[in-house]
């Protein structure tokens, strides 16, 4: 679990690096001590976060230079990258928590945790096209699938499967038609 928690530190860190490198980037793309500032900070953020175990602290204070040069010198640029709100900055995340959690987890552990997310997007797609939905059970199906969500990303199998099973029970309660194609 610990592993996989640090996975989900170095995406974060690892998401915001890029962004701002890119964003910063563009801005000096004509300045040659500018550039070479970026690509050392780059650069030593990115041996940070490949050491074994990972350098949090280091990658992470060259992330908060990075933010303070991008705040200090284009605070005010129409492109500079906002503060995502907290369920995108999530989302962003996750997406690069896969890719590394992908590079950790068995092959045999990570496509059972595969077919686990496929099995829950398909029970819950199947649930939220269900017509007159009871809001209350809607609200259940979204909870559980959030459950589902987090337990696959901390590469919980057992977890996940227990919150399928309990979304094919919450499911089962509405007993109105599918509407399902």
């Amino acid at each position: 679990m610990t592993e996989l928690h640090e996975i989900w530190q170095r995406a974060e860190v690892s998401q915001r690096l890029d962004v701002l490198a890119g964003f910063v980037a563009v801005c000096v793309a004509g300045d040659e001590d500018a550039r070479r500032r970026l690509a050392l900070l780059t650069a030593e953020a990115e041996a940070a976060l490949a050491a074994s175990p990972p350098e949090l602290d280091v990658a992470a204070q060259c992330l908060d230079e990075l933010v303070h040069w991008a705040e200090e010198d284009w605070a005010d640029h129409p492109y500079r990258p906002a503060e995502a709100r907290p369920d995108e900055a999530d989302r962003q995340t996750r997406d690069y928590a896969k890719d590394l959690r992908r590079a950790v987890l068995p092959v045999v552990l990570h496509d059972e945790l595969a077919c686990v997310e496929l099995s829950l997007e398909v029970r819950f797609l199947a649930l939220c096209r269900r017509r007159h939905l009871d809001p209350r059970v809607r609200e259940d199906v979204f909870y559980v699938a959030g459950r589902a969500a987090m337990a696959l990303d901390l590469g919980h199998l057992e977890a996940a499967r227990r919150e399928v099973r309990r979304m094919e029970r919450v499911g089962s309660v509405e007993s109105g038609p599918c509407d399902c194609g």
